[in-house]
């Protein structure tokens, strides 16, 4: 072939569209990176939020994860770039996330997305507002969400556990860490047991979309997402938790180093798969 039919072989074998896009919220607007399968349209949705301590993290870092959830779990993949600390402190990132699904279920058909399916996920800080937007969908009725995907998520920003003691130092994630993130985030003058800081406080857990919860052996945030995979289970949510032993928080990041986080992508996309694509799974 010529050289320009070889450019066209290459750029036609692209397995997604990204693009970043701006959503006109109420309020202020909301960045977003959209990933889109080369597949029929419309397309099933994951809203995805990037962990970090919510101070860190951004659509960069997170975006391996984006492209195989995208690939593997044939699916859009809506990754928001809410705002972070201290520039803007909480609540910001729970209103920038939770517009932004609402967008997305109210206007997303326009993008060529399925709006009937649509997930959440994220892990650690983003695990939590990923359960806090599933929360809040319930309450205010929104958004319709069935699966909640929370990785090794910040829960209770009041714990005082078993790992939150036994990892507090010496395992990537520590407790003086998790006080800067939270002190970072938090105003002063805002209660942490504010549902929307500490989703797992929350009485009433019926009625809250499917999830798998995945949890790290040696992470203060283990019990946390073990104690709450509990509580979905005796309120009737559907939930599958799966723990990996001896990694840390944040592992599902290397799956390049770790034979664990190549699984539990793997488990992550068939998930998604099975609550996108019953008939198929």
């Amino acid at each position: 072939m010529s050289p320009e039919q070889a450019r066209r072989e290459v750029r036609d074998a692209v397995v997604m569209d990204v693009s970043d896009l701006t959503l006109a919220t109420p309020g202020q607007p909301v960045a977003v990176r959209l990933y889109r399968p080369a597949r029929p349209a419309p397309a099933a949705v994951l809203m995805y939020f990037h962990g970090g301590g919510w101070v860190t993290g951004d659509l960069d870092t997170h975006d391996s994860f984006c492209r195989v959830m995208a690939e593997w779990a044939g699916c859009a993949v809506v990754a928001v770039d809410y705002p972070r600390p201290p520039e803007q402190r909480f609540p910001a990132a729970v209103k920038s996330c939770y517009a932004a699904t609402v967008w997305i279920a109210r206007h997303g058909a326009s993008l060529g997305l399925d709006t009937r399916r649509i997930a959440v996920a994220g892990g650690g800080s983003g695990g939590g507002l990923a359960a806090v937007i599933g929360q809040m969908a319930r309450d205010l009725g929104e958004a319709h969400i069935g699966f909640q995907l929370l990785l090794y998520p910040l829960l209770d920003c009041l714990a005082r556990n078993r790992s939150r003691h036994d990892f507090a130092t010496g395992f990537g994630l520590t407790a003086e860490l998790l006080e800067w993130y939270v002190s970072h985030y938090v105003p002063a003058d805002t209660p942490r047991a504010h549902p929307w800081l500490s989703p797992a406080r929350d009485p009433c857990l019926q009625g809250l979309p499917a999830a798998l919860i995945i949890t790290a052996g040696c992470d203060p945030l283990r019990d946390e997402g073990r104690a709450f995979a509990r509580r979905l289970k005796t309120a009737g949510v559907p939930v599958r938790h799966k723990e990996y032993p001896g990694m840390r928080h944040g592992f599902i990041n290397h799956p390049a180093a770790e034979p664990a986080a190549r699984r539990a992508v793997l488990l992550c996309a068939e998930a998604l798969a099975g609550y996108f694509h019953p008939s198929a799974a």
